[in-house]
């Protein structure tokens, strides 16, 4: 007599779908996690890269920034330096390599974006004076950083006005006739992202003997010979 072969009952087969749904809901939970931990890793990534290269560009300019006054042919003209808390302006060699030869005049600023409700950091740079006499002085703007909540700049050093006071850090930098002794910039963007704090010493001294000043040129900043000069 054959024996029948026996099968699994209805209730069994119910119990083990149950549990293969379980499982693949399991399953695609945390594929899911995973494709969202990959994404905040990715925006995370991008946020610190745009946060170093923004810094890093205005840390290497402003370490290299001089100590001239804005007309170095006028013996009373500004000094070049000038900062507020939501913009700077300084001189600063360029690099061969950027395409613009010689000392250019850097102004940053906040302004309002075109679209959108946050801000904007715009750097605009023109030469500091000509190379030659058939060269262009037109400037160049350009957006190093969108949607920006919130901008500080502050300056720290002497005040001239008193100084028997000691350095302290300042809300402007006008009218000065020396470069502060440091710069802090505070960004905060829209999306809460709060950036480390850059403060950015001068490196005065490595920055003249980088564009070939003389130690007289040093002292007589209005009259330096600075044409062809080259970071």
């Amino acid at each position: 007599m054959n024996k029948q072969l026996s099968g699994f009952t209805l209730l069994e087969v119910l119990i083990g779908m149950s549990l293969l749904s379980i499982m693949m809901l399991l399953l695609f939970a945390s594929l899911r996690t995973c494709v969202q931990s990959w994404n905040a890793g990715e925006k995370k990534i991008a946020e610190v890269s745009q946060a170093t290269i923004v810094q890093n560009f205005l840390r290497n300019k402003l370490q290299t920034a001089l100590p001239l006054n804005a007309d170095f042919l006028e013996e009373d003209a500004e000094f070049s330096f000038q900062g507020e808390a939501h913009s700077l302006q300084f001189v600063a060699p360029m690099s061969a390599s950027a395409g613009r030869l010689g000392l250019q005049l850097f102004m940053i600023s906040l302004q309002p974006e075109e679209e959108g409700a946050g801000q904007q950091l715009m750097v605009d740079i023109k030469p500091f004076f000509a190379q030659n006499d058939m060269e262009q002085w037109d400037g160049e703007q350009v957006v190093i950083l969108k949607k920006i909540h919130e901008l500080n700049i502050a300056y720290f050093g002497i005040d001239q006005d008193d100084p028997d006071v000691e350095p302290r850090w300042h809300k402007q930098w006008l009218d000065k006739q020396s470069l502060p002794e440091l710069v802090s910039i505070d960004v905060e963007l829209i999306t809460g992202v709060v950036w480390p704090q850059l403060v950015v010493n001068f490196k005065v001294e490595s920055a003249l003997n980088a564009t070939g000043v003389s130690g007289r040129s040093r002292t007589q900043r209005s009259k330096a010979n600075l044409f062809g000069l080259l970071k």
